[in-house]
This record gives C-alpha cells, structure tokens and sequence, in this order.
C-alpha cells in the first residue's frame, strides 16, 4: 500500500512539475523579449551618443568643409549669371 501512495505522489508532483516547467519557460519567453527590447534601445541610443561625439569633436573640421561649400556654391551661382564658359573676373567690355 505504501508503494501506491509512493506512486501516486510522484504522479501528482510530476503533473505540477510539468506544469511549473511550462510556466517556467512561458516566463522566460516574456523575459527574453523584454531584454531583446531592452538591449535594442540600449543599442539606438549609445549609436547616437557616439554619433554626437564624432560630431562634437570634429565640429572644426565640419565647419570648415560646409563653409567651403557654401562659398563655393555662392562662387558657381554669380558665375553663372555672367553666361556658360565666362569667368566673372575676365567679364569686362572691350574698348572699340
């Protein structure tokens, strides 16, 4: 009679372990997105931390380069009012 109670407890504490198994996993399905998420945002923001650093410690190189743009930008639009192939400094009228 012992072995049967034996056998029955057994039976009845394997079914909760299953069961406890089952919501064990169900759980760390649960955990494991959220770290997924976790890490991902992690992730965005020390890129733009790192790219705000790039971007503060070169300032003086990038300025110099918009700069340049600009003013050669500015430079190719007076030079194109003066006509296609004419340089604006060799724009003067000839004497007759």
């Amino acid at each position: 009679m012992a072995s049967i109670t034996s056998s029955i407890e057994n039976f009845i504490s394997a079914i909760f372990g299953i069961f406890r198994n089952l919501v064990d996993s169900i759980f760390a399905v649960f955990t494991s997105i959220l770290a997924l998420f976790q890490t991902a945002v992690v992730s965005v923001f020390d890129l733009a931390k790192s790219f705000l650093n790039f971007l503060f410690s070169n300032i003086l190189v990038l300025s110099v380069i918009a700069i340049g743009f600009v003013l050669y930008a500015t430079f190719m639009q007076k030079n194109a009012a003066a006509g296609p192939g004419v340089c604006a400094t060799r724009n003067k009228k000839a004497v007759s």
